[in-house]
């Protein structure tokens, strides 16, 4: 397939080189396509200019294209690009990449898909740590009262594919949260904007649910 890749972001680039070795022929729209393919020789046609300019568009050749992904870091310019390549080139199957954690959702009303990074990356996350957690591959846990609520501590090695992720991307979801990060022996209350760094060690909170044989 003919896929347009709409923003050399590492998300696009990173998905460029997915298509690339599925044998899909991808083309590049960015300000700095012609530097990007310079630098990493992905062997993808390139066009230098903005991706919500309609002229560099038609230059690119956006109509013939099976898939078009906005994958730029902007989200407004994402989904401008977005409605562009679906109302005045007529492409069928077009994906946007949003940000928005809650209602990302609702971009889907005007015709094309939409994927939450935030969302994407803490599904990303949280499976990994069910696997951690399924194989009891962690390197403590412990269980104690707070107000009268069971907690169960849990804590886990960073993986190294994580590594420079933000707390915020992973935070609050299956009713487990990042409490805090072990960096250097010493314990870090974990901040949204935080970044993961190598050798860091997540401390997972859970509340942990009284079933009645346990009561019993």
């Amino acid at each position: 397939m003919q896929i347009m890749i709409l923003g050399a972001s590492r998300a696009g680039i990173a998905l460029m080189k997915r298509l690339i070795e599925k044998g899909h022929t991808c083309v590049l729209v960015d300000p700095k396509a012609q530097e990007v393919e310079k630098t990493l020789n992905l062997g993808v046609l390139t066009i230098d200019g903005v991706i919500i300019d309609t002229d560099v568009l038609k230059e690119a050749d956006m109509g013939s294209m099976d898939i078009v992904c906005a994958m730029s870091d902007s989200e407004n310019q994402n989904l401008m690009a977005s409605q562009i390549a679906k109302d005045i080139f007529q492409v069928k199957n077009v994906l946007a990449r949003v940000f928005a954690a809650e209602d990302y959702h609702l971009f889907d009303e005007v015709g094309f898909l939409s994927m939450s990074s935030t969302v994407l990356t803490a599904d990303a996350f949280m499976n990994a740590i069910e696997k951690h957690l399924e194989r009891e591959e962690y390197v403590g846990q412990v269980t104690t009262n707070l107000f009268g609520n069971t907690v169960v501590f849990t804590l886990l090695d960073v993986m190294k594919d994580f590594v420079g992720a933000k707390i915020r991307d992973i935070e609050d979801t299956e009713g487990r949260h990042i409490f805090g990060i072990v960096r250097h022996e010493n314990l870090i209350t974990a901040l949204p904007s935080m970044k993961l760094e190598k050798g860091d060690k997540l401390v997972i909170a859970e509340k942990k649910v009284t079933t009645a044989s346990e009561i019993e």
